[in-house]
């Protein structure tokens, strides 16, 4: 089950001993550049012992394997004091976790931004990942465009998209940069809100994107890569990735997180704008999800353990701006946000400054907390098929209906 050191340390998750103190065991799933930044905050609560005599033990279970193992841990009461969840999820799992609202002070929900904060109703601390379009300059001056002036609508979105084609030898615009069907739907939902459209009804009992707004989103997949000739009809793993990094594609939608890996590349001139370009946009939405820190139901750990858990889950994301310098991400705490580390940090003109107020004007379009898990790349391949002309978008649209209300029927 991933717990480390179990029978063979002094300090279990959770005990408290005069000698070693007490150990935190936090379970996340971050790799790459979030992995690394993660486990640099770990290192820093470690060194510098801020709630005295407690040490966290990380646990880094991979993505493939990781909500299974929370899952199945939790079940057998031998989950983590601490783990990073997705919010999306968190219906899941809610019988299995413990209120935060019970060990926190009537203050804590103004130390964190009221959209996020309130997006959790007390279950966790969160850290956003919304999406943006981020731009290569190059291109645009290839093509010239003003690298200055974004598109902020769809007309002037195509006429940028269309001028890349005519005049460079680069694609112009894909809607995930690791062609997977789950950054396909974030984009999706994203595009679907800015026409007023939206995954599910409220009560998430029936699958309301097979419409005219989800149609024409799923159209606008199918001509990018067809009509429009924005991009190649290939699905191939980070294929849009690497174009996008190498200058040979001008647009391309990603999450926070990006901006973080493209401050990385050498001679890689960029910047990030607000997607809200949708064909037929009534109002601003982007899609978000959110890195949330739950307490996990122990029936081993008393309150005073499940307290110092808490206070670790609070340190973790109210004091570490690196999450948004380093990583990339959007910090939930207010008082992060108005850092001076963060706003003089190289990312915020560039794409934090736009999701930071995104989110004050309340423009997150999350994914909705099914029953089931949204989450499954599975479930959402149809839109691959359309971008890939495997299937027309009215075929692809109505076989992902068909299967997600199958889901919602299965839990209802």
């Amino acid at each position: 089950m991933g717990l480390a050191g179990c029978g063979s340390r002094n300090a279990l998750v959770g005990d408290i001993s005069s000698d070693s103190g007490t150990t935190v065991e936090f379970w996340t799933l971050f790799s790459g550049g979030d992995g690394a930044t993660m486990e640099s905050i770990v290192s820093r609560f470690n060194d510098e012992q801020p709630l005295g005599n407690v040490q966290i033990d990380r646990q880094r279970i991979p993505w493939n394997d990781y909500y299974t193992k929370v899952y199945t841990a939790l079940v057998a009461d031998k989950g983590p004091d601490i783990a990073i969840m997705h919010q999306a999820l968190i219906s899941r799992f809610q019988q299995m976790l413990t209120p935060f609202n019970r060990y926190i002070d009537d203050s804590t929900a103004s130390q964190y931004v009221p959209t996020l904060w309130n997006r959790m109703r007390f279950n966790g601390n969160q850290h956003a990942h919304p999406i943006g379009a981020y731009y290569n300059r190059s291109v645009f001056e290839e093509a010239g465009l003003d690298p200055d002036s974004p598109p902020t609508n769809f007309r002037e979105f195509k006429n940028v998209c269309d001028t890349i084609v005519s005049e460079t030898d680069a694609n112009a615009f894909a809607p995930s940069a690791a062609m997977s069907p789950i950054e396909l739907l974030r984009t999706f939902i994203a595009f679907d809100r800015q026409r007023g459209g939206q995954l599910f009804n409220d009560d998430l009992t029936k699958v309301r994107f097979n419409n005219q707004d989800g149609l024409r989103i799923a159209q606008l997949y199918h001509n990018s890569t067809g009509k429009y000739n924005w991009d190649l009809p290939n699905a191939s793993s980070s294929r849009t990735d690497v174009a996008f990094q190498d200058g040979n594609l001008g647009i391309i939608v990603n999450g926070t997180w990006y901006a973080a890996v493209l401050q990385t590349l050498d001679g890689m001139d960029w910047n990030m704008f607000k997607p809200f370009v949708a064909p037929g946009k009534q109002q601003n939405w982007t899609e978000s999800g959110s890195h949330t820190i739950v307490l996990p139901r122990k029936n081993s750990r008393d309150r005073e353990q499940t307290q110092t858990a808490v206070e670790v889950a609070e340190w973790i994301t109210q004091e570490n701006p690196i999450w948004g310098t380093q990583a990339g991400h959007l910090p939930a705490a207010s008082k992060l946000q108005n850092s001076p580390a963060l706003r003089e940090s190289p990312l915020w003109p560039k794409s934090l400054s736009k999701f930071s107020e995104m989110a004050s004007k309340d423009q997150f379009a999350y994914l909705p907390r099914t029953p089931f898990n949204v989450n499954e790349a599975s479930t959402w391949d149809f839109l691959l098929d359309i971008y890939s002309h495997s299937t027309s978008p009215k075929a692809g649209l109505e076989r992902g209906a068909e299967t997600v209300q199958g889901l919602i029927d299965d839990v209802n």
